[in-house]
């Protein structure tokens, strides 16, 4: 995969992905909550305020990077996308922690999804989000590119989006399945 390759697809890939993300908190905004506070990293009167602010970050660099895109605004793209990279990364890093510390099931509360647990695979996601943000941070998009390369790009970001979106869910289905073993 090139350089520019890589950082159109990160381009549509990660405010998509974000805005599926807002989409889910807007639609069960509680579900983050209990989450977080079922993880029982964050101290009671500071759920709240940490899962806003979490949310609030994803829409700010969603926007950013999506308005960047859209504008041809590439600075704008590129800062927004650096900053996602950071946000990502520290999901995948909390992920980790959660998924690797907790005896019991706890729900990862990605987008308002009260049904996927907090596994490795929501740190997967989170982790290859953040390296491809962090692509099109670095790298940028290409000045112009033809129509028909647009095109390409475009879909593929969003074949990546629906992939990575899918990739914790189905890995629990997976698990749920698979006799113990």
């Amino acid at each position: 995969m090139t350089a520019g390759l890589a950082a159109g697809i990160a381009a549509v890939t990660v405010p998509v992905v974000l805005a599926v993300s807002l989409w889910g908190h807007a639609r069960r905004p509680g579900v983050l909550v209990a989450a977080v506070r079922a993880h029982g990293t964050v101290p009671g009167p500071l759920v709240r305020p940490v899962a806003a602010l979490a949310v609030a970050a994803e829409a700010v660099t969603g926007a950013g990077a999506a308005a960047g895109l859209l504008l041809g605004l590439d600075d704008l793209l590129c800062a927004c996308l650096a900053l996602a990279a950071v946000l990502l990364g520290a999901y995948a890093l909390y992920g980790t922690y959660v998924a690797r510390t907790r005896t019991h099931a706890v729900p990862c509360g990605c987008a308002g999804d009260a049904s996927t647990p907090m596994t490795g695979w929501v740190a997967v996601r989170a982790g290859a989000l953040a390296v491809l943000a962090l692509a099109g941070a670095v790298w940028g998009p290409p000045a112009s590119r033809p129509p028909a390369e647009s095109l390409i790009v475009v879909a593929m970001g969003l074949v990546w989006a629906v992939l990575l979106w899918s990739l914790p869910p189905a890995m629990a289905q997976e698990r749920e399945r698979s006799p113990a073993g």
